[in-house]
């Protein structure tokens, strides 16, 4: 039970006409409204606070949604998205009339606009990029019908659907129509704000050692208090959650070959190494997009082939014959294996990547944390809360 709020109000001396002191209570007990010193004290005694507040769809999602038209232009949307530093927008249509609201029609991606157009970059085959297609409307090439959620819908199903579904971000649709989106950004923030609670909650005396002792088997029987060590145990460095059989392409490799690749795998990330195995830059689905032929037309949610609506084109296409150390990323960003779990989300977080390659001392490749990964990290964490009993209703 909570203790009344009391406090006691002095008054100067030699004042009769009141009591020397004024005691007031009010017992809140009778409801359950949020108060932050029970916040506080939770988080000092090392209780599970993350995931007792943080459960659905509404706990994370941003408070307000950008927005474009269904009459507004490719042009626009690139610049609207370079100015906003994001990678999707919400497309609505406006009904005539003051009283009717906007509704949610679909979303444009980035990968969208770089199947139009090539910012600042020649297609293959030595045309010009068309000066039509800026000009195009968004209700040419929205996607139509993309995946939803509502604000009720749990973590976990979230997670799911955008893994399953090869997503980067999820529209929250309510009775009202478009309230908000949840994108992969949204979810490299909610990890880093567990690590910062989990920092406050492991007391200082609780060496690594100890905490090592906790184990992913003695889950079922652990409390809540134990789960900041549980997540200390179970997501260590990146070997906790990379992908080690990684597919990988020679220098000498054309762009027709990191598409097989990434199509027959369903990854978006292809790392290239030289004859010796170092590596030595990483193709992504965007690098491919750049240089493929221009296509018109809306997509509605590619079903069958991964990507195959994005990388659909003829098979004689000049441009697949491109070697991919032309349209390759060089010098990227990558991590030792020994690199810490929290460590690198921030990193892809900070950087705004996408991808982290893992390699040894000699860039030999080890792995590779993508943000999917990551993704997959954090339905385990929710999974293994919810199967300890410290968050039943989770899902």
């Amino acid at each position: 039970m909570q203790r009344p709020i009391s406090s006691t109000i002095s008054r100067p001396a030699g004042q009769d006409d009141s009591p020397a002191h004024v005691k007031w209570e009010a017992d809140d007990t009778a409801n359950n409204q949020f108060r932050l010193i029970d916040l506080i004290d939770d988080m000092c005694a090392g209780k599970d606070v993350f995931f007792r507040l943080v459960r659905a769809v509404r706990d994370i999602m941003p408070n307000n949604v950008k927005t474009l038209t269904l009459d507004d232009t490719v042009a626009k949307a690139l610049e609207f998205m370079k100015q906003s530093r994001i990678r999707h927008v919400c497309i609505v249509d406006i009904p005539m009339g003051a009283e009717n609201k906007p509704y949610f029609v679909g979303v444009v991606s980035e990968r969208d606009i770089f199947r139009q157009i090539s910012p600042g970059t020649e297609k293959a085959g030595g045309g010009k990029a068309n000066i039509k297609v800026p000009r195009q409307f968004l209700g040419q090439v929205v996607t139509r019908k993309p995946k939803t959620v509502s604000p009720e819908t749990s973590i976990p199903s979230m997670l799911s659907i955008m893994l399953e579904n090869h997503v980067d971000m999820v529209p929250v649709i309510d009775d009202e129509g478009l309230v908000s989106i949840v994108t992969t950004t949204d979810v490299m923030k909610l990890i880093i704000r567990l690590d910062t609670i989990c920092r406050v909650s492991v007391k200082p005396k609780q060496t690594p050692r100890k905490i090592d002792k906790i184990r992913s088997a003695n889950l079922p029987s652990a409390g809540a208090d134990d789960v900041a060590k549980l997540l200390a145990t179970v997501l260590q460095t990146v070997k906790d959650m990379m992908t080690e059989q990684v597919v990988y392409l020679g220098t000498g490799d054309n762009m027709a070959a990191a598409m097989e690749a990434m199509q027959n795998d369903e990854f978006r990330h292809v790392p290239v190494v030289d004859d010796e195995g170092a590596m030595v830059g990483i193709v992504s689905d965007r690098d491919v997009l750049r240089y493929l032929p221009f296509v018109s037309g809306q997509r509605l949610p590619g079903e069958g082939t991964f990507r195959s609506s994005l990388f659909h084109v003829n098979t004689k296409d000049p441009s697949l014959s491109l070697p991919v150390s032309s349209i390759m990323t060089r010098n990227v960003t990558h991590v030792p294996p020994d690199c810490g779990f929290y460590d690198a989300v921030k990193m892809l977080h900070e950087l705004k990547v996408s991808c982290l390659p893992v390699v040894d001392e000699k860039r030999k490749l080890r792995g590779i944390v993508t943000v999917s990964d990551v993704m997959r990290a954090l339905l385990k964490i929710y999974k293994l809360i919810q199967k300890s009993g410290s968050e039943k209703s989770i899902s």
